[in-house]
């Protein structure tokens, strides 16, 4: 079964134009469990499927879906843009406090004003293990 979009993600004019599924073959296919089923619309329940298949052989979208491609082309497009704005915003906030961000990540360190640190290089015996 190939990939398929969901019932929530197509605009009520696309739905308007999919295929009504008549109510004797709902009931009779259990068309609500199927992963092609677009919900009701207008009280009638709709397919994404130019005609009803079980199997990935026969998978025939409706072409109408093809309406939301530039849909979404347009809504990824914008977002990616806003998405690129905001990283550009964050990656320049980082550069801007590097310096203090690293002072910070230094200071959470145990070794960080230890006596030993001070005078020189760390031999290993922690002064805060050696007082408890």
């Amino acid at each position: 079964m190939r990939e398929r979009i969901e019932s929530k993600h197509v605009t009520k004019e696309i739905k308007s134009q999919v295929p009504v599924i008549p109510v004797e073959i709902v009931k009779e296919r259990g068309c609500t469990f199927c992963p092609y089923y677009l919900g009701n619309y207008e009280k009638q329940p709709r397919c994404m499927m130019k005609t009803c298949a079980w199997d990935d052989e026969n998978e025939r979208f409706h072409p109408v879906l093809r309406g939301l491609i530039p849909f979404y082309k347009e809504k990824m497009e914008k977002a990616e843009v806003k998405f690129l704005a905001m990283k550009k915003i964050y990656t320049t906030l980082l550069g801007m406090f590097a310096d203090e961000m690293k002072q910070v990540e230094l200071e959470k360190d145990e070794c960080y004003g230890c006596a030993y640190g001070k005078c020189g290089p760390c031999i290993g015996i922690c002064y805060k293990s050696m007082k408890a």
